[in-house]
């Protein structure tokens, strides 16, 4: 733990009973904003899976209908810790990235705008705009930076939950993880893969396993992938979870859930049982 981090103490749901999850994810449309998602993939090949990407559109983005397919494995990894946490919740990839795992900011405004307006329960943002520390904003990044910022606002007022990775080293800010509006993550050390840690402070306020995950790589393979990008997914995963319990929950709700189970955790209690 760096000195800016702190333990906080877990709040409990909104109505005080335990947190009810349903372990499948049934219901709920996630959608995987990444480098696209290989469908033959064996982790993910027997999923609700479907496909879009971005296109050009003179100097604007539009989304398209895909075929799948991932040249970089990133997408495919993060999906496919999804699947393996819910396999009844329908993953949408919507191809952002490229083969470098880059893409411009007003490709990944497009797609956050697109996920918002088809209402997905969850929208897992494994990437972000990263910003030296130090360094103050430069005027290119405040606009895209308050254009993600009245996004997540906004995803928040309508229901749908962003969950977005936060820096992986220490000397940058990573943009739009460290949100208040949405879920922020960042990575921990834990061989148990459904751990949650409650730690806030301005990147992020949840921890989840992101070193040394094992989970899909090109070719229909595994290795072990390091970085918040693969810690990202196990919120997800929670968070669908939860949302598949009761629909509708607001995001507040939400994350005082996922405090709650991180609590539940650390307490040493078993995890509360799934409806029938």
């Amino acid at each position: 733990m760096t000195p800016t981090e702190r333990s906080a103490p877990a709040e409990a749901p909104d109505d005080g009973l335990p947190v009810p999850v349903r372990g499948d994810g049934a219901g709920v449309r996630i959608a995987v904003i990444d480098s696209g998602v290989d469908p033959s993939h064996p982790w993910v090949v027997d999923g609700q899976l479907s496909h879009l990407r971005l296109e050009r559109d003179g100097k604007a983005y539009r989304v398209v209908e895909d075929r799948g397919g991932d040249q970089s494995g990133h997408g495919t990894a993060c999906a496919g810790i999804i699947h393996r946490m819910v396999p009844a919740a329908s993953i949408v990839s919507l191809r952002a990235l490229g083969p470098d795992g880059r893409c411009s900011r007003s490709a990944l405004i497009t797609a956050l705008q697109y996920c918002v307006k088809e209402r997905f329960g969850v929208v897992n943002l494994s990437l972000g705009i990263d910003i030296p520390r130090k360094m103050p904003l430069k005027v290119a990044d405040q606009r895209p930076i308050l254009s993600l910022y009245e996004l997540a606002d906004v995803a928040s007022t309508v229901g749908v939950v962003l969950v977005a990775s936060g820096p992986n080293v220490a000397q940058f800010r990573t943009y739009p993880g460290r949100f208040k509006a949405l879920i922020g993550v960042g990575r921990g050390n834990f061989a148990e893969l459904s751990t949650l840690r409650s730690v806030r402070n301005q990147d992020h306020e949840l921890l989840a396993p992101g070193t040394d995950v094992v989970a899909p790589a090109l070719g229909g393979g595994e290795r072990r992938w390091t970085g918040t990008s693969f810690a990202c997914p196990f919120v997800t995963g929670h968070v669908a979870r939860i949302l598949a319990a009761r629909p509708g929950l607001p995001i507040e709700s939400v994350k005082a859930s996922l405090h709650a189970i991180a609590a539940q955790q650390q307490a040493g209690q078993a995890p509360p049982k799934e409806p029938s």
